[in-house]
């Protein structure tokens, strides 16, 4: 049988065809490494989340308080040396002041005995100046007329010093009214001998309402706040082991500069030092902030963001956790998330600046299943259109 020989060209057509398969599943085969480019891109963020509060505040306590009469009122702001409140320490009794108020009844009672037969028209203009006053409040508190009810109170109050203090002056010479007047003097010195002002020390929103976190969640504290800490607190769980034996008395809080701390698993968001972002608590919907990433904690997988918010802290003064909508644009630089790799724990690219390239530390920004937004530690170290090798 006579055999064909084959000829050149069969050769050619043959290798034609290996070479279209080669190029076809070259991108599976993982011969040596392949080349990338960097591009930009542009991507909107947003997420739900639970949060805690951590406010600028100040807590004024005290361990020897039989009493406090507030002066203050809840939530307006104070400036430095305001008179917040009295506290009245352990040994003052109630009664010394229902005494006090009983030897002040019976001066005015024996006043008006004296002066029966003795008209003194500016003792009854100071009466009626009283009166009006007392009717006032009165309306006030009944809710029968609107008003300011810490002005009244204080009006109502110097009106009635206005009325003892001209009864003073122009007491007869009495032997029962002096001495019902030696009596009253007895009293102010012995209730002022239990008597403290408690005072402003510099300017906040006062507030008398405390849930026991004031002292383990503030400022000075951030640095030690761990995941564990904030699952605590969103469970309503207490920090301190051991119970304080001092009262609080009210909290003086910086309206204009508060943090939220956020725990993730840190898979799908990675926080960058310094971004911003727009933030709401869920019920107030009406109000919206803005955050900036001042402080990251990476432990165990898991990622402790802590925003610092200098917006006016408004409702979320009484407010300690919940929760927040996070949204943020990101801009910055793309690449393959397998050109992503692992340093020593850092994340990071490899350049293809010189033969088998030089390792860049990055920070991802966000990643999907294809591509991940990134940003290099060190300013301009990457740029748009360079190489990065997939090894």
């Amino acid at each position: 049988m006579r055999r064909k020989r084959v000829k050149g060209r069969f050769f050619v057509f043959l290798a034609l065809i290996l070479i279209g398969v080669f190029l076809i599943v070259r991108p599976s085969l993982h011969l040596g490494s392949k080349e990338v480019l960097i591009m930009t891109a542009r991507s909107d963020y947003t997420s739900s989340m639970d949060a805690v509060i951590i406010r600028s505040e100040s807590v004024y306590s005290s361990g020897m308080v039989a009493r406090v009469e507030y002066v203050a009122t809840e939530g307006t702001l104070v400036n430095e040396g305001d008179v917040i409140a009295y506290l009245y320490s352990t040994g003052y009794s109630e009664g010394e002041l229902e005494k006090l108020e009983t030897i002040r009844t019976n001066i005015q009672a024996y006043h008006k005995k004296i002066l029966a037969n003795i008209v003194d028209t500016q003792l009854e203009r100071l009466d009626m100046v009283v009166d009006a006053k007392a009717l006032e409040l009165k309306s006030l508190i009944t809710h029968e007329t609107t008003g300011n009810l810490l002005t009244l109170t204080r009006e109502l109050e110097a009106a009635m010093v206005n009325r003892q203090e001209y009864m003073r002056s122009n007491k007869r010479e009495d032997l029962e009214l002096n001495k019902l007047y030696q009596d009253e003097t007895t009293r102010l010195n012995s209730i002022a001998s239990w008597r403290t002002e408690a005072t402003a020390e510099e300017q906040g929103v006062i507030s008398f309402y405390m849930d026991g976190y004031e002292t383990e969640l503030s400022p000075e504290t951030m640095d030690t706040i761990t995941p564990e800490d904030i699952r605590a607190v969103l469970a309503g769980n207490s920090l301190s082991s051991t119970g304080s034996r001092t009262t609080g008395i009210y909290r003086l809080v910086d309206q204009d500069l508060w943090y939220v701390a956020i725990l993730t698993d840190g898979k799908s968001w990675n926080p960058v030092l310094d971004q911003e972002y727009y933030l709401q608590f869920e019920g107030f919907e009406d109000v919206a902030y803005t955050a900036k990433v001042a402080r990251v904690q990476k432990i165990n997988g898991e990622v402790l963001a802590v925003f610092e918010i200098r917006d006016p802290i408004g409702p979320l003064i009484y407010q300690r956790s919940g929760r927040v909508s996070l949204s943020i644009t990101l801009q910055g630089l793309s690449v393959q998330v397998d050109a992503l790799y692992d340093q020593n724990g850092q994340l990071g690219v490899w350049l293809y600046d010189v033969p088998g390239g030089t390792f860049v530390p990055v920070e991802v920004l966000s990643s999907d299943e294809k591509y991940a937004i990134i940003q290099p530690l060190t300013e301009g170290a990457l740029t748009n259109g360079q190489k990065v090798l997939i090894k």
